[in-house]
C-alpha cells in the first residue's frame, strides 16, 4: 500500500565503512518501523541524518561539507539573514542530526560551527534515535547523545529496511589494539562481542527475509567472543598463529567456532555465502585459515579475505603500533593460498606515515608484488586528532603523499591485470546486485547487463537476454574478459536452474590421490 502523503520523511547520508552502512540500515529501519518514509531527495524530508565517518580527515571534510549543504533548507526562500541574526532554534525546515563516528568524536562542538544543527549522536545511541527525534521536533535541541553503552554485554538485532539477498550483521563493535594513527577505540569503544546463539539466532531470522549472503563485522572480527564463556564446548577452543596465542582466552567463545557453527546450524541452510570485516594479522589465527579449506572448512564462507596490512615496511609497522611483522603477514597468505588458490585477497595501505622513507614506501611496493592482492585500498596518511601519532611529526610533505599515493594505487592496477586475467575462461557463481551502470557492453539487441560478485568479492558484469528481474540471484557465468577492476561475462544457465559450479580448489581436493595427506597448516612448521 502507497504511503499516505502525509507520512514525514526521512533521509540518510552515509559517508564511511561497511559499518556505518549497516548503521543507517538500522536506522533506517528503526524510523520506518516508527511510521516515517524515507527519501532520496533532501529538499522533500522533515528528517535529514548525516551518518559520518572519522577515520581520515577526507571523510569528515565531506561529512562536514554535505552538513553546510543542509543549511539552505533551514532558511525561508530570500532570507537574507546572517548566521548571527537567524534564531535556528526556532527556525523552520527539517530536522538536522549528525551522527556515526564524526557525532561520536565531535560531542557537540559542531553547534558553535553549525548553529542549525539539531542534536549529534554516536553509534551507540542508535536504537534511542526514534526518541531523541521526537525529543528535537518537541523543541529539545541541542543536544549531545554520544555515551557508550556501559554494559560489557553487547546484544543487538539486525534490521533491514527492505527485503533483500545481503545483509551486514554486526557481531562485535570497538576494538582494544589502539593502533597509533586509529580514532576508532575513541568512537566506537572497546570491544564487545555478541554470543554465538544470539548471532544463529539473528541470521536465521534474516533469512526468512530473502537473505543469501551475510557480512559479518566487526572492527577486528578476529577477535570476536574474548569474554564470552564457551558453554556449548564448541570447537576450536584455542587460537593459535605464527605470532603465538592470540584472540580470545582459551574457554572463550571464538571466531572459528561462530563460522562452523553458522555452517552446521539447520535453519542457516538456505544460506549461500558468509563474508566478514575486517580483521588484524595478530588474530588472524591458523584456526581461522582452517576454515578457508574447501573439504575440511566451512563450506558458506566465501573465498575472499581483506586482512589490512598498512605498510610493507616492519620499522612504520612498529611506529603504527601493529606490533605484526611482514615476513608473518607473508606466511599468513602463503598458507592461505595453499589450502585455497582461488583465495580473493584485499587490504588496506597508508603512505606517508610520519616518518615513512622512500626505502619503506618501496617496501610496500614490493610486498603488493608479493601477495598478488586483488584490490587494495589505499590512502595518504592523515593525522586523527587524540591519537599517539598526532602527536609525532607529520614530516612527508603533502606533495610527496599523493605522489606515493598515485604510485601504489599505478602499481597495484598492474597486479590487478594479471591477477584478474587468470579468471578469464572460468565459469564463476555470480550473487547478482543489480543493473549494471553502463550498459554499453557488447550484447545483442534487447539483452540486459547486470553486475553481481564472484565468491571472491570480484564484480561482474555479465549480460543476459532474461526479462525477469534478477537481483538476488545466484547465478553461474563465464568469464569472458577482465580488467585491472573487474571482469565481463556471459550467463551460461536458466537462472532458476543455476548449477554448482566446482571452484578451482574443490576441484583440486576432489581430484586428489586417495593417499594424499593434506598437512594442516596448524600443523606446519612455523615462519617467523
Amino acid at each position: 500500500m502507497a504511503p499516505e502523503m502525509n507520512q514525514k520523511k526521512f533521509f540518510i547520508k552515509t559517508f564511511g565503512c561497511q559499518m556505518n552502512v549497516a548503521d543507517t540500515e538500522r536506522m533506517s529501519a528503526l524510523l520506518s518501523e516508527g511510521g516515517m518514509v524515507e527519501t532520496q531527495d533532501a529538499s522533500q524530508a522533515s528528517l535529514i541524518l548525516i551518518n559520518g565517518c572519522s577515520v581520515r580527515e577526507k571523510a569528515v571534510h565531506k561529512a562536514v561539507s554535505f552538513l553546510g549543504e543542509m543549511k539552505v533548507l533551514k532558511r525561508e526562500e530570500g532570507d537574507t539573514r546572517t548566521n548571527n541574526e537567524i534564531s535556528w532554534s526556532k527556525a523552520g525546515g527539517p530536522i538536522i542530526g549528525l551522527g556515526g563516528c564524526v557525532g561520536q568524536l565531535d560531542k557537540g562542538e559542531i553547534f558553535k560551527r553549525a548553529p542549525y544543527i539539531d542534536f549529534v549522536f554516536g553509534p551507540d545511541a542508535i536504537d534511542q534515535l526514534p526518541e531523541i527525534v521526537h525529543r528535537a521536533e518537541s523543541g529539545d535541541k541541542y543536544k549531545s547523545y554520544t555515551e557508550f553503552d556501559p554494559l560489557m554485554s553487547y546484544s543487538t538485532e539486525t534490521k533491514i529496511a527492505s527485503a533483500k539477498a545481503q545483509a551486514f550483521v554486526n557481531i562485535m563493535k570497538g576494538c582494544d589494539k589502539y593502533c597509533t594513527y586509529c580514532i576508532v577505540p575513541f568512537t566506537r569503544g572497546k570491544e564487545k562481542s555478541r554470543t554465538i546463539s544470539e548471532v544463529l539466532d539473528d541470521v536465521a531470522q534474516l533469512m526468512k527475509q530473502g537473505v543469501k549472503e551475510v557480512t559479518l563485522l566487526g572492527q577486528n572480527v578476529n577477535s570476536f567472543g574474548k569474554g564470552n564463556p564457551n558453554v556449548a564446548g564448541l570447537e576450536p577452543k584455542e587460537l593459535n598463529n605464527a605470532i603465538g596465542k592470540v584472540g580470545p582466552r582459551a574457554g572463550d567463545e571464538n571466531f572459528p567456532q561462530l563460522l562452523r557453527a553458522m555452517d552446521s546450524d539447520p535453519r542457516l541452510a538456505g544460506l549461500k555465502r558468509i563474508r566478514f570485516t575486517s580483521s588484524h594479522p595478530l588474530d588472524f589465527s591458523d584456526e581461522l585459515i582452517e576454515c578457508y579449506h574447501p573439504v575440511t572448512g566451512v563450506k558458506k564462507l566465501a573465498p575472499h579475505l581483506h586482512l589490512p596490512v598498512q605498510s610493507g615496511s616492519d620499522r612504520v609497522l612498529q611506529k603504527m603500533g601493529r606490533h605484526h611483522k611482514i615476513e608473518n603477514y607473508i606466511a599468513q597468505m602463503d598458507r592461505l593460498k595453499a589450502i585455497r588458490p582461488d583465495i580473493g585477497l584485499t587490504t588496506d595501505i597508508i603512505v606517508g606515515f610520519p616518518s615513512e622513507t622512500e626505502e619503506d614506501f618501496m617496501q610496500t611496493m614490493n610486498l603488493l608484488d608479493r601477495v598478488q592482492f586483488d584490490l587494495i585500498y589505499a590512502f595518504a596518511y592523515s593525522p586523527r586528532p587524540g591519537t599517539r601519532a598526532s602527536k609525532l611529526p607529520d614530516d612527508v610533505y603533502k606533495k610527496e603523499k599523493n605522489q606515493r599515493l598515485n604510485r601504489v594505487l599505478a602499481h597495484q592496477l598492474t597486479i590487478g591485470e594479471k591477477t584478474f586475467a587468470r579468471r578469464v575462461g572460468k565459469t564463476l557463481e555470480i550473487l547478482v546486485e543489480g543493473s549494471a551502470k553502463t550498459q554499453s557492453m557488447d550484447h545483442a539487441s534487447g539483452d540486459s547487463v547486470w553486475t553481481g560478485r564472484t565468491g571472491c568479492n570480484v564484480i561482474v558484469n555479465f549480460t543476459s537476454g532474461e526479462s525477469r528481474n534478477l537481483i538476488g540471484k545466484l547465478l553461474n557465468v563465464k568469464i569472458t574478459r577482465s580488467s585491472s577492476l573487474s571482469l565481463t561475462g556471459e550467463l551460461l544457465v536458466d537462472p532458476n536452474h543455476a548449477e554448482s559450479i566446482a571452484t578451482d580448489s574443490e576441484a583440486i581436493w576432489r581430484n586428489a590421490p586417495k593417499n594424499f595427506a593434506y598437512k594442516s597448516p596448524i600443523q606446519s612448521e612455523v615462519v617467523v
